[in-house]
């Protein structure tokens, strides 16, 4: 099958302040003057130094926030006549202030301070002015949400993004970090990508050269993923990247797939050999299970070489079929079948054997208003969730760059039915069509989730792979804490079979859900972590695998108690990564489910009943299926597989049920 990809506090109410006010640039272009820029602090107060009648004095201005107006007032118990080092400001004739406070989240704030008497001053409300460095800066409610509707019809909730503002304020970007698209293309002098392009760095599979931009006039994948990541910041032209200033090379693999040419854009090629981070904002359709041959296998336990031995990183998008699932040129629809239920994921990321590799790390989408977004791929392999949105009309997708011109791209002039206006061409903010505000899908959690990881290695670039996603599982947000839409039962022949848990804490405290991983990325937690971590501190892994093929035995139709296979373990190891092996005979395997008990009665649904996977399963070697719900639990004990089928009718057997242990 091919590989597809979809078409479809206070740092918070300081935004929504800048959305409320009109742009200012004619007043502004001044604000950044060199000799008076007064760099903010996190609680945006500013250590101010003056020079009157020769003599230098320092002082603080204390920031208040009165509803929607930004106040700085003098702190007079704070004002000394001593030295002070850098950004003194001359005091004129009127004894007025000239204030420009810079770059902090990307806009420069200026304002006048009126002399009131007694070496004290106070703000001029009507002087405040800021130039934005971003545009579009204001509408990526990923990158900082303050409830923004992003051109659609609805807004998003305050808070519910990538929780980057000190990141930002930090000046963090992503420098120094090479990220990878493997994707449909990449238009590699796009404006707002241009600089950050490796020269000559990129490759071309369709005609061998070293520009992947597409020829064609529809939409580009990869140009959209690529801009999440990695668009330039404060170059006034529209918005910005996660981490703004990554390196970037393309790999057009989408549009020429082969094994080949995967394999050398994922590190088996000179080409892609000092890429840090490969973006796979990609997945496989279809209603079977998707094996890797072994020559991919084998490229992946390579990639530990890569990074100067510390490894390469993927971050792959879990799926878009959480609704339906695309079977040849029409959509299944779990919900719509006989034994459809509303609620379980049609598709699950378990279905692709790639979402399960330890190397790999899966990435669930959420939207604005911080909850699943509706076509988010559940399952157990998934390892944290980062913005994805909706779809730009009724609620907010995820604005990004899209193919220059306003006759090509997502975004275009010509559009029957756009998302929104912004679609076609605003006059104020897209004219050339070279944005679009309607990217969405998993496709666009992924390289979120790439950019964010490009700030955590540029904080600590000694990280190896184990210890990047150990830092992510360790600081992710329990997004959407209730999940009450999370848990269904199903009654099956009688029994109510609780098909979907929501979040579940396992033994080792960690925090697990089937449609967020350890949850959602939490950019400026995982950098704090980072910048103390003890990078390769984590001891070295074991593989081992428990259990042995069985006689082929009966699963019992449409009976919750199903089949069961008890695995004792007598080793104490602590569970790194974790899999089941197993090999199902079975007329529809989409009447199946699989779920995993561990010694400490932790419960991982490995694949949900009532899905579209309908087969696949019976490799007589056995399919792997991954769960990240055992992390940092010990293995020693009685684990408890359990297969059931859920549906009368079809029956099947099983011929394989073991366990296989990545630990230390």
């Amino acid at each position: 099958m091919k590989k597809t990809f979809p078409s479809r506090a206070l740092l918070h109410a300081l935004l929504s302040v800048f959305l409320l006010l009109p742009f200012l640039a004619s007043s502004a272009d001044a604000a950044c003057d060199a000799t008076s820029c007064i760099p903010m602090q996190s609680d945006l107060s500013m250590n101010v130094c003056i020079e009157l009648q020769g003599a230098p004095y320092t002082f603080t201005l204390r920031f208040l926030q009165q509803g929607s107006d930004m106040l700085w007032k003098m702190d007079t118990a704070t004002i000394k006549a001593q030295a002070c080092s850098g950004n003194c400001v001359p005091l004129g004739e009127d004894l007025s202030l000239k204030f420009a406070c810079a770059d902090f989240l990307n806009y420069a704030c200026a304002f006048t301070l009126v002399y009131a008497g007694d070496l004290s001053w106070k703000m001029d409300g009507s002087t405040f002015t800021y130039k934005i460095g971003d545009p579009l800066y204001p509408y990526q409610w990923h990158l900082s949400n303050s409830g923004q509707t992003t051109f659609s019809q609805s807004a998003g909730k305050s808070g519910e993004d990538l929780h980057m503002a000190q990141a930002i304020g930090d000046h963090l970007t992503g420098a120094g970090v090479i990220l990878a698209i493997l994707d449909s293309g990449l238009e590699i002098a796009h404006e707002d990508l241009a600089a950050n392009v490796i020269p000559n760095g990129s490759y071309n599979y369709v005609n061998n050269t070293n520009d992947p931009t597409p020829t064609d006039t529809g939409g580009d994948h990869g140009t959209s993923v690529a801009g999440i990541s990695a668009a330039i910041a404060m170059n006034n032209l529209g918005g910005r990247g996660v981490a703004p200033k990554a390196a970037l090379k393309g790999f057009n693999v989408l549009a020429a797939q082969s094994e080949q040419s995967f394999i050398e854009s994922m590190g088996g090629h000179p080409r892609s050999q000092d890429v840090a981070i490969f973006n796979m904002s990609y997945g496989e359709d279809g209603q079977g299970y998707s094996a890797l041959s072994n020559t991919v296998r084998t490229l992946y336990e390579a990639t530990s070489t890569l990074r100067g031995g510390k490894g390469g990183i993927y971050v792959k998008s879990a799926g878009n079929g959480f609704e339906d699932v695309k079977a040849g040129d029409n959509y299944y629809t779990c919900s719509e079948q006989a034994y459809g239920v509303k609620g379980l994921t049609c598709q699950n990321a378990v279905g692709e054997e790639e979402n399960s590799r330890p190397e790999v790390i899966t990435v669930g989408a959420f939207n604005a208003v911080g909850v699943r977004s509706s076509y988010s791929t559940a399952g157990a392999n998934l390892w944290i969730s980062a913005p994805g949105g909706e779809y730009g009309s009724a609620s907010p997708a995820i604005l990004t760059t899209d193919l220059m011109g306003k006759d090509r791209g997502y975004s275009r002039s010509d559009l029957t039915k756009p998302a929104n206006a912004f679609e076609i061409g605003d006059p104020t903010y897209n004219p050339n069509c070279n944005y679009t505000s309607a990217f969405n899908g998993t496709s666009s959690a992924a390289p979120n989730a790439s950019g964010a990881i490009a700030l955590i290695l540029q904080a600590n670039p000694n990280l190896t792979r184990r210890d990047l996603k150990h830092i992510l599982a360790k600081t992710a947000q329990k997004i959407d804490p209730d999940s009450a839409d999370a848990k269904i039962s199903v009654d099956i022949n009688g029994t109510a079979y609780l098909a979907s848990d929501g979040w579940i804490t396992n033994a080792a405290g960690y925090h697990f859900h089937n449609w967020y991983g350890f949850g959602a990325v939490d950019v400026d937690a995982a950098v704090a972590m980072a910048k103390t971590y003890a990078a390769g501190s984590l001891p070295k892994t074991v593989d081992v695998t428990y259990g042995q093929a069985i006689q082929p035995t009966p699963i019992p139709d449409n009976n919750a108690a199903g089949f069961v296979q008890t695995i004792q373990i007598t080793d104490d190891y602590t569970i790194e990564n974790l899999f089941a092996a197993v090999s199902i005979d079975h007329a529809d395997t989409g009447e199946i489910g699989i779920e995993l008990t561990s010694p400490a009665g932790t419960r991982s649904i490995l694949l949900n009943i009532r899905s579209a996977l309908k087969n696949g399963l019976n490799d007589n070697n056995g399919v792997l299926l991954g769960t990240n719900a055992f992390y940092g639990e010990r293995t020693k004990g009685v684990w408890t597989l359990r297969i059931i089928d859920s549906w009368p009718g079809n029956t099947g057997s099983v011929k394989m049920a073991m366990l296989r242990v990545i630990g230390y």
